[in-house]
Order: C-alpha cells, then structure tokens, then sequence
C-alpha cells in the first residue's frame, strides 16, 4: 500500500522548505503475523550536507506517528564517487540518537554492465538507462544510440503493457535527446515495432510522454534556479516564486545566465 500523501504530512511539519520524499509503503510480513512495519526509500541525486539528519527526521517522524518500525532504504544517483551517507548521530551529555540505513550507489554499477544486462530484473533496466545518462551528458549521438538499445532490451523482456509503459516512460525522461534526434529515436522505434508486429506504446502515449517529459524538466530548471537565487540573495518572496515557477524553459535559461552576473534580485529579472 502506497502512503506517500500520509509521508508528506510528516515530512511538511519535520522540515522547513521544499522537499521531495519519494516513497513510503506499508507491507506486510509473509510469517502471517498480524503486524505491518512501512518502507520508506529516499532517491537521492545531490550531495547534500544535511542529508544524514533530514532522514533521521522523517524516520522519527515516522515511528512517532503510526508508532511501528520504519526501514530506511537510500539509492544514490549522484556522481561523487565518496559521498556515501549510511548513518545520522548526535549525542549530548551521555544521550545519544542514531540512525544507520543502507544505501545503494548506482555509480558502483559502471562495471557490472554486462551483469545488468543479463538479468531479467525490470530494475536492471532502470539502473542501465541511468548509466547511460551520467555517460552521454555531452554526447547526444552516443545517448541515442544507448536510448535506442535500452528501448529494444524493454520489448524483449516480456512485461505487461502497463510495465513497459512505465519503464518506457522512465528511459524517455532520463536520455532525453535534441529534437532532432528524438525524431530519428521514435522513427527506429517504430521499425523495431513492425519488426515485432506489435505496437507497445501508441503515437497518442509517445505525444503524452514527450509532453510530460518537458514538464518535468521545466520544473527542475524552476526549482535550481530558485535554489541559486536563495543561495545568492536569500529566500525570494512567494511573487518571485510564482513567477519563476509559471516561466517558460527559454526564460529560466536567461535569468539562470543573469544571476552569475546579477548583484540584486531585480537585476535579475529585469
């Protein structure tokens, strides 16, 4: 059972500022006692100093609120390899609070490739297509080609049509291509399709993606500027927020090249 809307409850009176908490689960065990314990998994994509403590918050917050155990789970996407989080302490005359958690570096994958493409395992994928993504930054005819693989190595895994529109999904959002070449990915797409005299994502389903991909980015570019800006001049005012927040990809670009230059907010803007 997914409780994400009951974790952002904790989490928006355990913090102060934005957050994105990924996901909290109820399971149950398979002894067949009556008793549940909830997973909550962190994907963490940036070094961040008070990382260790902000998961010590949300795990008391946790416990405190439905009062079973919590098991903390960290993936980190970053790319430091020696950043490695796995515990929050503090201590103070003799009292002491700690909090050890495991945590996954995708980075730890770069050589085990062949590994992952052996496996059956759906997640195998995902790990591959971030991969390719910290690999082909500044090489968009390489990240064609690997988006193109990743998306033939989808079809053949025999997953249902809601799995392999997830997945889908997923790999379009991370190797996100220029225009251009994202016409040469869906042309070659469209020829394995008939190869495979099966149709697993309709032209409709690719328009929402690729929609819903830009989207996305619009709001990350949104969200490091407003970082930048409080970083710079300070927390901005809700106005700036909401008019950082409602710009267009093309206007975020421009203030985010101003701000390097800018000494005041306005200056920014304007």
């Amino acid at each position: 059972m997914i409780l994400d809307k009951e974790l952002q409850k904790v989490t928006r009176r355990a913090v102060v500022g934005r957050r994105h908490v990924d996901k909290l689960i109820k399971v149950w065990r398979r002894t067949g006692e009556e008793t549940w314990v909830l997973i909550h998994t962190e994907v963490q994509g940036n070094r961040e100093a008070d990382f260790p403590r902000r998961l010590y918050t949300y795990h008391s917050r946790l416990t405190d609120r439905y009062n079973r155990p919590v098991a903390t789970f960290v993936v980190l996407t970053d790319d430091h390899p020696n950043w490695r989080p796995v515990r929050y302490e503090h201590a103070l005359w003799g009292c002491r609070a700690l909090l050890e958690f495991p945590s996954i570096k995708l980075l730890d994958y770069r050589d085990r490739t062949a590994e992952l493409e052996a496996s059956p395992n759906p997640f195998a994928l995902v790990v591959l297509a971030h991969l390719a993504a910290t690999a082909t930054r500044r090489d968009p005819a390489a990240r064609l080609e690997h988006k193109i693989g990743l998306t033939r190595r989808l079809y053949r895994l025999g997953l249902e049509r809601d799995a392999i529109l997830s997945l889908y999904a997923f790999i379009d959002w991370v190797l996100a291509l220029p225009d251009a070449l994202e016409e040469d990915y869906h042309q070659c797409i469209q020829a394995i399709e008939e190869a495979e005299h099966m149709q697993y994502v309709t032209t409709a389903e690719r328009i929402g993606i690729q929609k819903g991909r830009k989207e996305g980015h619009k709001e990350g570019e949104a969200a490091m500027l407003l970082r930048l800006i409080a970083r710079k001049f300070g927390p901005p005012p809700e106005t700036v927020r909401e008019r950082i927040t409602h710009a267009d990809s093309e206007t975020l670009l421009e203030w985010s090249d101003r701000i390097l230059t800018a000494q005041t907010l306005d200056e920014m803007l304007h």
